[in-house]
């Protein structure tokens, strides 16, 4: 009775924290997408627009810090729900039609802010979940976030062709409803238990010697590079190559978050039957020849082809690759949020050099840069599965 009492609490957290992630994807993501409209609503140049990219990913940046921290003094509840507050404030500010610089660049901060420290929360409360748990938590955890990340672009697209001047405001009001629904879930969910010790001195930091933690988090950072500035860009880089109208380039980023749902449905399912380590490999080397199909094709077809083999290929990465790194962490608040924070490094440094490097030479030269990137992830995922082998194999013989 009592094990089926856990597996209950097991299954309440998760669905508590799915619908969480699921708000998080919708309203972390449409950020990309809003850039078109920023620019011709209120004239800002692309070096603006990555700035405002850089901005949400330095917030992340800064909230999976603190994330790592305030759970300490302040216990798990009350600091989520202090980091998640953002999220709707930002969008109210978005929605509100107030264009300066200065006011935009702060709601982009706040949104990162959130989005830290939801991020932090839900990898925490997944990885207090029984090992094989947590692993396939960790692809639906993600695949929530695709589907999220998936339909808020969907929303927008309607919203846009329906009402053209005030559509984009619209899905901003609305995000800020459902960012306001996810606080309260916070607010209500069963947490499980915390450490009744307080501060620094109660945290566990044996995580930071361990070699396989390390080579996750440089996983996470090459993936992380490449997922903002594909994310952040791929709607403005379509759009002004010219090959496919607004409104296709609109659907491309619903449509590379639909892939990476059921990329991680598939993740989930095949968890128990393929190694990670093969796992990742195939991941790397499938994301970098996909991604060359998509930047170097002037027509319809291929970048479509390119796209989807782009987002199956990137829907197993994260959620992987944290795994891998996290089985040293469990439960540990400041473990997952150091590993998320050098990840989430990535995603302030690409962005604005995309965007800064457009400036100067042009969209695809902002671009090419992202082609580097899927290279140095490839690299990253080679070096990270067969150091850990060899480790395996080591420990055998000296059995």
């Amino acid at each position: 009775m009592n094990q089926l009492s856990e597996e209950q609490r097991q299954s309440q957290l998760l669905r508590n924290v799915l619908f969480a992630f699921f708000v998080s994807g919708a309203a972390s993501q449409p950020l990309g997408s809003f850039i078109p409209f920023l620019r011709e609503t209120y004239g800002f140049s692309y070096d603006l627009s990555g700035v405002l990219l850089a901005c949400q990913s330095t917030g992340n940046l800064v909230a999976v810090l603190l994330a790592g921290l305030l759970p300490v003094y302040l216990g798990r509840r009350r600091s989520v729900l202090l980091t998640g507050v953002w999220m709707a404030v930002g969008y109210l500010i978005f929605a509100s039609g107030l264009g300066t610089p200065a006011l935009l660049v702060a709601a982009c901060l706040m949104t990162g802010l959130a989005r830290g420290g939801n991020s932090n929360f839900a990898n925490t409360m997944i990885s207090t979940l029984p090992g094989p748990v947590a692993t396939r938590g960790y692809n639906l955890l993600h695949g929530s976030f695709a589907m999220g990340a998936l339909l808020s672009p969907l929303v927008l697209v309607f919203c846009a062709g329906r009402w053209p001047v005030m559509g984009w405001r619209i899905v901003a009001g609305l995000l800020c409803l459902l960012c306001l629904s996810q606080l309260a879930v916070y607010a209500k969910m069963p947490l499980p238990a915390e450490p009744e010790k307080k501060g620094l001195k109660a945290v566990d930091y044996s995580f930071l010697r361990v070699k396989q933690f390390w080579l996750g988090a440089a996983m996470l950072f090459c993936y992380i590079s490449t997922e903002y500035a594909i994310v952040g860009w791929l709607v403005t880089y379509f759009q002004d190559i010219g090959v496919l109208s607004p409104d296709q380039s609109q659907m491309m980023n619903s449509l590379l978050w639909l892939v990476i749902f059921i990329g991680r449905m598939i993740g989930a399912a095949i968890t128990n039957k393929v190694s990670r380590s093969k796992l990742l490999l195939v991941d790397g080397v499938g994301l970098f020849a996909f991604f060359l199909l998509m930047f170097f094709s002037r027509s319809v077809a291929p970048i479509v082809i390119g796209l989807v083999g782009v987002g199956l290929f990137m829907a197993t990465i994260y959620p992987t690759a944290f795994a891998f790194g996290s089985d040293c962490i469990k439960g540990n608040d400041l473990g997952c949020s150091i590993m998320i924070f050098t990840g989430s490094a990535g995603g302030i440094i690409t962005p604005a050099m995309v965007g800064f490097v457009a400036e100067q030479a042009g969209i695809e030269a902002g671009m090419s840069l992202i082609v580097a990137f899927t290279g140095l992830l490839l690299l990253s995922i080679i070096l990270s599965t067969f150091s850990v082998r060899k480790s395996h194999s080591l420990r055998k013989k000296g059995e």
